[in-house]
């Protein structure tokens, strides 16, 4: 690894570092900013949705336009928005303008996103080389998620909210200076031409997608709004795959996904965060809402699971060099399985139980991420590094917003359906009961987002025997709601590891697949 190969590195993982850690820092400070603007729920929802949203749109266009254009020219211009709107962010004089700065934010962090992987794939051409490259690039992404909400609870307590914006100003403009001094410009030489059919279909597409997941369990997952914007998504699907096969210069360049290697990590990609940011959900939801710990304490808890990821990560890399992704993914799926079934046992409260469980998923995530994300930059050609970094952006948003939706919705419905009949015993009059199930739901507030939930919320019944009695009954709806959502995310997790063990390419083999393509593609160039 060279001089300049170094810089890169630590340049566009500094910029990775700034839009992770923003992805979840704003989580704790949202009591503060509703209580600086003396808004409600409704409107603070968007300060984490606005910026979801943004990434999930724009990111297959940024990778586009950074292959056509220059994926350091874009990086700069992530970079700069990105800082600019922290900036206003910080600042904001109102809620309504915190969140359009927040969507601003999320489309410059999408276009950070795939472009820093592209430079990073593009400066080391060596496999081995790039997968210990990526090892570090994706344990600098993970820490800065993982770190969010320890970090932010600090910031806001010490400093404020608006600190957890203003801070990104000195280190973006650190990255722009280094970007323009130590990186290289790299895009895809073939002549092309922007498909703007295809930008379109994909951003309404995946935009009505990721509002109907993060909306879902908020407005009922039958309410006309989502069931329209499913249908919008199906269609717009439909169109866009259409399109895109049809398209002599497509967006999305579907013949990848007749590549067994990428498609696995694709979707091994997918169930990974599905099941981590999944966990976070609910697991959050039970720091808080059964063991009654604050935002703060809830970070020190997580805890295990960044000083896991950020000690492990950086070193994958140079087992992928050495023994390929395969073993590592395996054993990173086993880690992940055996961490959820840990939160599983750890039933009403075993502390240490819980602790393991957060440090057996870093384990997991840190074993998983990083091969998975090698073998996909691998397995397809160098020109397309942009398209392939975008598709593999897309399916961690997506896979995250999905497993928010679907164990948020689990851990709702299970409250929905339990709860009125485990109150029976304590609050024998249906209506008083009906009025305390729906107190305790709402203060709960188990959501899509894990930027939705809040600690214990007042009391439900003025009466302090009896409500312990309730709080003793919704408990145990907790535990047994969020074992529920677990087990869910262990079932696709199994599935995943079965496929992997018999899909996952021997060493090399990605690698192999790669040169194949780049010769095929060189061989059809003018």
């Amino acid at each position: 690894m060279n001089r300049l190969q170094r810089l890169t590195l630590v340049i566009t993982g500094l910029g990775l570092f700034m839009i992770f850690l923003d992805a979840l820092i704003v989580n704790v400070a949202l009591p503060a900013i509703q209580a600086g603007f003396g808004v409600g729920e409704e409107g603070l929802q968007w300060v984490v949705t606005a910026y979801s949203l943004g990434m999930a749109v724009i990111i297959m266009t940024a990778a586009t336009l950074a292959d056509l254009h220059g994926r350091r020219r874009w990086f700069l211009i992530g970079i700069s928005v990105f800082t600019g709107a922290s900036v206003v962010c910080g600042v904001a004089p109102s809620l309504e303008v915190l969140n359009i700065a927040r969507g601003v934010q999320g489309l410059a962090a999408a276009t950070v996103n795939v472009t820093s992987l592209a430079l990073l794939s593009a400066a080391f051409p060596d496999a081995k080389q790039k997968a210990q490259a990526i090892g570090i690039w994706t344990a600098i992404a993970n820490v800065g998620a993982a770190t969010g909400p320890s970090l932010g609870g600090l910031m806001v307590e010490h400093l404020g909210w608006r600190s957890i914006f203003l801070v990104n100003l000195p280190v973006g403009i650190l990255v722009v200076l280094l970007s323009l001094r130590f990186i290289a410009e790299s895009r895809d030489e073939r002549p092309r031409q922007l498909d703007l059919p295809g930008q379109a279909l994909f951003i309404v597409t995946v935009g009505a997608l990721a509002y109907a997941l993060i909306e879902g369990p908020r407005s009922g997952w039958a309410s006309p709004l989502i069931l329209a914007l499913f249908a919008i998504a199906v269609v717009g699907g439909f169109l866009f795959v259409r399109t895109e096969r049809r398209s002599a210069d497509p967006m999305m360049d579907l013949s990848l996904f007749r590549n067994r290697e990428y498609a696995l990590a694709i979707g091994t990609m997918f169930v990974a965060f599905f099941a981590i940011y999944g966990m976070l959900l609910v697991m959050t939801q039970y720091l808080q809402n059964v063991q009654g710990l604050t935002p703060v304490r809830t970070g020190l808890m997580i805890l295990p699971l960044t000083l896991v990821i950020m000690f492990l990560s950086p070193r994958v890399g140079q087992l992928v060099g050495r023994f390929g992704p395969r073993p590592l993914i395996l054993i990173g799926l086993c880690g992940l399985i055996v961490g959820l079934l840990t939160f599983v046992a750890s039933g009403h409260g075993s502390g240490p139980l819980v602790l393991l469980g957060f440090a057996l998923c870093g384990f997991g995530a840190a074993l998983c991420v990083t091969p998975i994300t090698t073998l996909a930059m691998t397995s397809v050609p160098q020109q397309r590094a942009g398209m392939a970094s975008g598709i593999m952006s897309a399916q961690r948003a997506i896979g995250s917003s999905v497993g928010f939706a679907v164990l948020g919705s689990v851990l709702a419905a299970w409250l929905a359906t339990t709860l009125d009949a485990d109150l029976t015993q304590v609050v024998p009059n249906p209506a008083e009961r009906q009025e305390v199930a729906a107190a305790i739901v709402s203060s709960a507030n188990p959501r899509a987002h894990v930027s939705e939930m809040v600690p214990r919320g007042p009391p439900v019944h003025p009466d302090p025997a009896l409500r312990a009695k309730i709080t003793a009954a919704a408990d145990g709806d907790f535990v047994q709601g969020i074992r529920a959502g677990l087990l869910l995310a262990v079932a696709l997790l199994l599935v995943a590891l079965l496929v992997g063990w018999r899909g996952f390419p021997r060493a090399g083999a990605g690698l192999r697949d790669a040169e194949r393509e780049e010769a095929k593609l060189a061989a059809s160039e003018p």
